[in-house]
């Protein structure tokens, strides 16, 4: 459901931090040169805790300046577990005899603002943040939204600490995001994301298709929620001191596993999640990962050369989507897959079988919410990969 708390305008507490950081962040804002485009009213998003790098991107501080000059509103929210609005939409008055010492103070003062933000509250919502800056620029439907973070975000309905989130299908999220009325109002708005992914503090480094896949997420959330989504790769800015965070914390999403091929594992099974190599793109047998699944197509086949009387049985798994006749089909060629890349390595076709399960195995978790859509989470759970060793 969408947030329900509402705006709370705190007043800016300057700190040592934003004295520290003033070089990093003034430096970029001042003399910024990138081009950007103008913004109708900019409305910036600050992830406030230590899993998040302070800074301001260089685009961003084109923003600013651009905004500032044209006499156009400019807020700033933080991003932590209870999101709220630092800087209410303001417009900096630029005086004419003193245009550019106005620009230059405004700047600086936004920068500063920016600098000086430390989370108020446990934890990561990156939803109601963007639900804020919606809020702001209510009355500037085309409006920029800048948001300077990973997105990693520890708290419902977008809670990616889920393991199974780390590969699920950014449609059924979306769809669930949507069913509980938690997609924010951003319609017309384009949203500028920096930073996507980063690991800062405690938050270990994710894989590469585990970050396109939240990109992929988000990317879905906001269409429907009607913006624009445009990422910027690389981290959020050049500064890589963590931000202080103080005795507030917030769960690190964890890594997703790339499982490998134990070879004394012969007689027993391992399952395989849709975030490991052997995972696939939704409603597919494409490989997410093409080259991770190739190395355990090489893993298999060295063992099977190890073992000359050992045998694969590879069976795939689905959620509850589709029919029963499009499941066992779907979980059959999914299997196929994996057998394919260990014949590509050199395995004998005969020595690798291929089955399908659908959603009827050991291990099932129901995913069919009370309204009859796919609980996303649970879904993803039971897309698996499920390889026997046998002698």
């Amino acid at each position: 459901m969408r947030t329900a708390t509402a705006p709370a305008i705190t007043a800016l507490t300057t700190t040592a931090l934003a004295a520290l950081a003033l070089t990093a962040c003034d430096g970029a804002a001042i003399g910024a040169e990138t081009e950007c485009a103008q913004p109708a009213a900019l409305s910036i998003v600050v992830a406030a805790h230590a899993n998040a790098a302070p800074g301001l991107p260089a685009e961003v501080a084109c923003m600013v300046r651009k905004t500032i000059e044209a006499g156009k509103p400019i807020s700033i929210i933080r991003e932590d577990g209870s999101p709220s609005v630092i800087q209410a939409p303001r417009v900096y008055t630029i005086g004419a005899a003193s245009k550019d010492n106005d620009i230059n103070n405004a700047k600086i003062t936004v920068s500063r603002t920016i600098s000086g933000i430390e989370a108020a509250a446990d934890g990561d919502n990156t939803l109601a943040a963007l639900e804020l800056a919606g809020r702001l620029t209510t009355d500037t439907p085309d409006a920029t939204i800048a948001l300077i973070g990973p997105g990693l975000s520890d708290q419902a309905p977008l809670d990616l600490t889920v393991p199974s989130l780390a590969s699920a299908d950014p449609k059924e999220v979306t769809a669930q995001l949507k069913n509980l009325k938690a997609l924010p109002a951003l319609t017309g708005r384009t949203v500028h994301w920096y930073g996507l992914g980063d690991h800062h503090g405690a938050q270990p480094a994710l894989t590469g298709s585990q970050r396109q896949n939240y990109q992929d997420i988000y990317t879905s959330a906001l269409t429907e929620a009607g913006a624009t989504a445009v990422f910027h790769p690389g981290p959020a800015s050049a500064v890589t001191k963590t931000r202080a965070a103080g005795s507030h914390t917030v769960r690190p999403v964890p890594a997703a596993e790339q499982g490998v091929v134990d070879p004394k594992a012969a007689g027993g099974t391992r399952v395989y999640s849709n975030a490991s190599s052997l995972g696939f793109t939704p409603d597919s047998t494409t490989f997410r990962n093409p080259a991770a699944a190739a190395t355990t197509g090489k893993e298999l086949a060295a063992w099977l050369t190890e073992n000359p009387g050992g045998r694969i049985t590879v069976t795939g798994t689905t959620a509850s989507a589709g029919t029963p006749e499009t499941r066992a089909t779907l979980s059959t060629a999914r299997a196929q897959a994996v057998c394919d890349q260990a014949i590509t390595a050199g395995a004998d076709p005969s020595r690798c079988t291929a089955t399908g399960a659908g959603n009827t195995f050991p291990g099932f978790v129901p995913d069919v919410l009370p309204d009859g859509n796919l609980d996303p989470a649970a879904a993803e759970t039971n897309r698996t990969v499920i390889i026997t060793l046998t002698h």
